[in-house]
């Protein structure tokens, strides 16, 4: 029946086979619009032969409902679309196919070595509104739940797990990253996050020392020294047994809490369908105890006890906590997956349960690798910006707004290839801007009229 929906919808469409579900496989390169596919140059155009071409992945659950309570910038939000659109280009600008390395002169770093490739994973239930990650350059996979709930042995894991965390049972698409062999490392990431450098360090030390050189090694070891791991605990020696990259969210735990769950919205992994199936019989056993968590064992340790313990971000770290220990790394979230939190709790406490801890809102911008808009509002929401505010996490979060649509407005010159840049007066300064909207023009660049959903301005191609 879906293969018969989405022909009627004119697009094309591959269906596999796998043992868990029928997929249909969408084309991107056929159907991606013109404007859009003048940022999707292939690497052929320029004289440097790319390392590797990571996947870069995304998951949609749900089409949204619209208004204020459209899902908090999950895949469900339906504002979906403009996250995917300014996402997929801070991607490009920190690829090997950004020829100008058009970022600001601060942010500016030496040209990446790896090309990159758009995959979205669609839930069926999403299908009707997923088209526009066509249009913006993504290979669309329609992905079901990898597993059947009625399966899962365990009585509560069964009875709850389509209930709780942000999208259910749907969420587990996400472990369908596992399953893109054909690349050497797949990045998956929420709709509402952003890439503001490139990660090559994080995928050379990934891959390793390929050819067995002595120069090598001593390179990787200059790589792995920039690495920004959590509590600058050391990357293994044999690199190549790094199967895995996360932050971790202490936000969602107390104090203390020993075992804490991977913050969902990034996720760096090797493809291996070993690990994928590892995953589904973990989840179909069923051995998730109730405000406890996964468990291998009746007395053993249990991994969970937070939101979406039931999910990726409990299940992703049994897996590499328990089953496969010092093969997921931690990396320091001041830096990649940043968003904006607090270092300890209304008791003064550090939520990681550490003596001293580090404040990350006090980092300089310009040495973030990637921001998640979750403490901080989504972009395309205008979020009101107060010129007085002295709170640490207002002032990061305007910072972190102004990246988004600085990408953004780079995008938008990209789209309507303009000869000349349009300008606009506030205050008394001038800034560059495509839109005309006049609502804090140094943190939005033109593209809200006022704070809120309904001041945003749309991007013109998508609109």
């Amino acid at each position: 029946m879906l293969y018969i929906e989405l022909l009627l919808y004119g697009w094309d469409v591959d269906v596999t086979t796998n043992n868990n579900n029928n997929v249909a496989v969408i084309g991107s390169s056929s159907s991606t619009y013109g404007a859009f596919s003048s940022v999707n140059r292939r690497p052929d155009d320029f004289e440097i032969k790319p390392r590797a071409t990571i996947a870069y992945a995304v998951s949609l659950t749900s089409c949204g409902t619209g208004g204020t309570d459209s899902g908090g910038g999950h895949s469900h939000d339906a504002s979906f679309h403009e996250g995917a659109a300014v996402l997929k280009h801070s991607i490009h600008l920190s690829s090997i196919r950004n020829k100008n390395n058009n970022h600001t002169t601060s942010q500016r770093r030496r040209r990446s070595m790896f090309d990159y490739q758009m995959i979205a994973f669609v839930h069926p239930s999403a299908a009707h509104c997923s088209r526009i990650f066509t249009t913006l350059g993504y290979t669309i996979l329609i992905r079901d739940t990898p597993f059947n709930i009625s399966d899962i042995q365990g009585e509560f894991l069964r009875e709850h797990i389509g209930k709780s965390g942000c999208c259910g049972e749907k969420e587990y698409i996400k472990l369908y990253s596992y399953t893109l062999v054909d690349y050497p490392i797949v990045v998956h990431l929420d709709l509402d996050t952003l890439l503001l450098q490139p990660l090559d360090d994080l995928f050379l030390a990934m891959l390793g020392n390929e050819n067995n050189d002595d120069d090598d090694d001593d390179e990787n070891e200059t790589i792995q020294s920039r690495i920004p791991v959590m509590y600058n605990k050391s990357l293994p020696t044999d690199a190549k047994s790094i199967a895995a990259y996360f932050t971790r969210d202490y936000n969602m735990i107390n104090p203390g809490h020993k075992h804490v769950g991977v913050q969902g919205g990034l996720l760096i992994v090797k493809p291996n369908m070993n690990a994928f199936n590892e995953y589904i019989a973990i989840v179909l056993k069923g051995k998730f105890a109730n405000g406890a968590g996964w468990y291998d064992h009746k007395g053993g340790e249990t991994y969970g006890g937070y939101f979406g313990a039931q999910q990726i971000q409990g299940i992703v770290s049994f897996y590499y906590d328990y089953y496969h220990p010092n093969t997921g790394i931690e990396l320091n979230r001041c830096y990649i997956n940043a968003m904006a939190d607090a270092p300890r709790n209304h008791r003064g406490l550090c939520r990681d349960g550490q003596f001293s801890c580090e404040d990350c809102r006090l980092k300089n911008v310009n040495d973030i690798m990637s921001v998640h808009f979750t403490l901080c509002n989504k972009p395309w929401k205008c979020p009101f910006v107060s010129t007085s505010s002295t709170s640490q996490q207002d002032v990061i979060c305007s910072k972190f707004h102004t990246q988004w649509f600085r990408i953004r407005h780079d995008l938008e010159k990209t789209l309507i290839t303009a000869t000349t840049t349009p300008t606009i007066q506030h205050d008394g300064n001038e800034y560059t801007s495509l839109g005309q909207g006049k609502y804090m023009p140094e943190v939005f660049h033109g593209y809200c009229n006022s704070h809120g959903e309904r001041g945003y301005i749309p991007l013109s191609k998508l609109a």
